[in-house]
């Protein structure tokens, strides 16, 4: 008789030790429990990236806005006279896609969030994002902002609790305030476009928009607001220039490039692709992330047979989980990062 055998009552043989299992039914549906639970496992941290990983990402977004902010802000505030140029003309602030281009606050639902130039996934993931081909918050007409309800910061949650008579504020580069009232809450339809379009373009308007209800963009919730004229003045030229390249260089051939006095924000089409906001694309919108999810999907796969094969050749599980568990979880955040843009940026 075999005294070592657990049926005997001496102590289990150890893990490596046992002998193979048969594969048989109910070999089959124990390992098909044990895969479930793990996927079960990866859906719940995956839930945690999007409500809380996202969030950190913008929030160290928004501390990168806020010093180049503060840098252009510094730099438009002093004037620096230049040959040939009249004192009174402002050499022009250029902004690329995703560049802050002012500071937008909500006391009466505690939101102080910097809204950058363009209103595309890339550009959300920061922050609020301005609608392009809209002008500028101090313009005469609708200046449109977008942002998410849900995920990276979540910057319009809250944004039904405003009421009419809030006050919506805004900061610019050239540190000028423009003070909105909230004056409409509604519902409309994503193919609604013509909430962000000017209306009067004798006004100075505002308009937010964010995905309504929450996780899900089946239709949107707008925010209109109107200038108080009785503490805040029309802008008198835009405070920047939305392009894709810098401003002509000073050259031995031109060594005072022109400067003009007004500046304008050119034409959309000539700016940006697309002004449709993010928040209208569906899933699978960006194809590109496909590849980078099955590359970072098999550097997990490869982590968890390397940390096997360590716990097998020392016999030892524990020190293969020690060894596997940082590099599994650094690559897992890379895996629901690429998964999360393959997702509509609506959840």
């Amino acid at each position: 008789m075999n005294l070592d055998h657990p049926l005997n009552g001496s102590a289990p043989l150890p893990f490596w030790d046992r002998p193979k299992a048969n594969k048989d039914l109910r070999w089959f549906l124990q390992n098909l429990g044990f895969i479930l639970i793990g996927l079960g496992l990866l859906m719940f941290l995956f839930v945690g990236y999007q409500l809380w990983g996202t969030g950190i990402q913008e929030a160290q977004s928004q501390n990168r806005l806020e010093s180049s902010f503060k840098n252009l802000l510094v730099e438009s505030s002093v004037e620096k006279p230049v040959p040939g140029i009249p004192s009174t003309t402002r050499k022009p602030i250029f902004v690329n896609r995703g560049d802050g281009v002012f500071l937008i606050q909500m006391p009466t639902i505690n939101v102080a969030k910097y809204v950058v130039a363009g209103v595309e996934t890339a550009d959300l993931k920061k922050g609020p994002g301005h609608y392009p081909s809209t002008p500028l918050p101090g313009e005469l007409g609708n200046s449109a902002i977008a942002g998410h309800r849900t995920t990276y910061g979540e910057p319009f949650r809250h944004l039904d609790d405003l009421e009419i008579g809030d006050p919506i504020i805004i900061t610019d580069l050239f540190n000028r305030t423009f003070t909105y009232t909230v004056t409409a809450q509604q519902i409309v339809e994503p193919s609604d476009t013509w909430v962000t379009a000017t209306t009067d373009p004798n006004i100075a308007t505002l308009t937010l928009t964010t995905c309504d209800p929450e996780f899900s963009a089946k239709r949107r919730l707008i925010i209109s607001a109107e200038m108080d004229l009785e503490i805040s003045e029309i802008a008198a030229s835009p405070a920047v220039t939305y392009t894709q390249s810098s401003p002509a260089e000073a050259t031995i051939d031109n060594p005072s490039p022109t400067i003009e006095p007004t500046i304008k924000n050119p034409s959309p089409d000539l700016i940006f692709e697309q002004d449709s906001d993010a928040l209208s694309q569906g899933w699978f919108s960006d194809l590109s992330a496909i590849p980078h999810t099955a590359m970072w999907s098999l550097a997990e796969i490869l982590i968890l047979c390397g940390a096997w094969q360590v716990a097998k050749k020392f016999r030892n599980r524990l020190l293969g989980v020690a060894v596997g568990f940082a590099p599994f979880f650094v690559v897992l955040y890379f895996v629901f990062e690429n998964i999360n843009r393959l997702l509509p940026p609506n959840l």
